[in-house]
């Protein structure tokens, strides 16, 4: 036999070997998330995009109660991931080209461990996915770009070029004025907003917002000169507070639509040097109670009720600039009465099963002629009687507070006097359209009626 021809069945064979199916190893180090306190099968599903029964056919899981903290989850379809996952909640000021920055990992890489489609996604308290050791290393200081990299490193004793490969920039020459840029080879143990320089500081509280609820945002960074801002079509009022710190209070609409709201702030320099930023935040149900009330049917005019209100909205509208009010407010009402609640603010109302509202305000027990004081100081801009608040006061707090007095018997105040915590304001009364003689008390901030229990429980800010 030639010798060519005996080699052909080696060779068959080594093919044969080469191509045949073969058996399935496991994957070294496979991504894995450790069960925390609290977690359950389908949370960790859900955090991780992954379908329940996958997860548990990959884990072999056939009670999904039975999940024991420490206990390791191997986590299906994260393919080029690898060893421990951790989740964190988002803080606002962060992006995905920040966190890209900050961790070295590529904004596809990043995007796709999270199932991040839009960039609308990163709203502030998602649970935001990175590998364990990654997440615990200290991310890159952070400065505000003005010019040219060349310009930055020479004042950071940075390389251009560096900065460029830090940043994934296409070129030293893509930096623009505004961009936040990491800087390699420095850490940052402060601030954890990765797309605000290292100096800056935002918060946010709280971090989801409620129907109905008070809340504040925080902007604090040297040399600032204004700042300005907006939550979705409302523009946010920020005032000048402890040194560096501006701080804007602002309500969330009753009835507001749940789901995520667009929240930004701008920011200008005394070294004319500017910074803005925009992110998603929640807004969730307030969980209000519900009652049905029996009133007069010419009080139920859709027209009466928008003209007042419109007329409220008017007067609650001003943001002024000087705070009058300091700490917790005191109740309306003295006790007793202060303890004394017919209806609580939020309330979905139905009225002869015709006209369906919510309730503006905190109602006070009392019996006509019962005392009212003020609850803090401030400046009174309006006294007069209308057809559904009846006799009314409205109180201006500074900083776009305002507290308003419905259905009074009397009066005694004057528009533009000033008023301090304890003085006597009116009587308790039944005027406009009630059931009864009490005291409908509503705090508005941000041109939006909130809470009222919030303010006699806490100090804002």
């Amino acid at each position: 036999m030639k010798p060519e021809l005996r080699t052909l069945p080696l060779l068959a064979l080594l093919v044969w070997a080469f191509l045949a199916p073969q058996p399935a190893r496991a994957e070294e180090n496979p991504p894995y998330y450790v069960v925390q306190p609290g977690d359950t099968l389908s949370g960790i599903a859900y955090q991780f995009g992954i379908d329940i029964q996958t997860l548990a056919t990959a884990n072999g899981i056939t009670n999904y109660g039975n999940l024991q903290v420490g206990q390791k989850l191997v986590l299906p379809g994260l393919e080029g991931f690898h060893g421990e996952m951790t989740a964190r909640p988002i803080a606002f000021g962060e992006s995905l080209t920040a966190l890209s920055r900050a961790y070295h990992i590529p904004t596809e890489d990043l995007a796709r461990l999270n199932h991040i489609v839009s960039p609308y996604q990163l709203f502030v308290g998602k649970a935001f996915i990175l590998p364990a050791q990654t997440a615990q290393t200290p991310p890159s200081r952070r400065v505000l770009a003005a010019g040219s990299l060349m310009a930055l490193g020479l004042a950071e004793g940075q390389s251009p070029w560096a900065l460029t490969l830090a940043n994934g920039l296409p070129g030293t020459w893509a930096a623009l004025p505004g961009d936040v840029l990491a800087l390699p080879g420095t850490t940052d143990k402060g601030n954890s907003a990765l797309a605000l320089p290292s100096n800056f500081d935002v918060a946010i509280q709280p971090a989801a917002w409620v129907q109905g609820r008070t809340n504040e945002v925080r902007f604090a960074a040297p040399d600032l000169e204004q700042v300005s801002g907006a939550f979705g079509k409302r523009a946010l009022h920020f005032f000048p507070f402890h040194g560096q710190e501006w701080v804007a209070l602002q309500g969330v609409y009753a009835l507001a639509e749940t789901g995520l709201r667009p929240l930004e702030v701008q920011a200008s320099f005394t070294n004319g040097q500017t910074f803005a930023f925009q992110q998603a935040i929640p807004v969730v149900a307030g969980n209000y109670a519900y009652e049905r009330l029996v009133v007069p049917a010419s009080l139920l005019d859709p027209e009466r009720n928008k003209q007042e209100n419109e007329k409220f909205t008017e007067l609650t509208a001003p943001a002024t600039a000087t705070r009058y009010w300091n700490g917790i407010f005191k109740a309306p009402e003295a006790p007793p009465l202060d303890d004394c609640h017919p209806s609580y603010f939020g309330t979905r109302r139905n009225y002869n099963d015709v006209f369906f509202w919510y309730h503006t305000g905190l109602d006070f027990c009392g019996k006509v002629g019962t005392p009212i004081y003020a609850p803090a100081d401030g400046k009174v801009v309006f006294t007069g009687t209308t057809e559904i608040h009846g006799n009314v006061t409205i109180i201006d707090h500074g900083w776009g507070v305002y507290t308003t007095y419905c259905h009074q018997s009397e009066i005694l105040v004057q528009t533009g006097q000033t008023v301090h915590t304890g003085d006597l304001i009116g009587k308790v009364g039944r005027t406009g359209r009630v059931t009864g003689p009490h005291l409908h008390w509503e705090i508005w901030v941000g041109n939006v009626p909130v809470d009222p229990m919030e303010w006699l429980q806490r100090a804002f800010p």
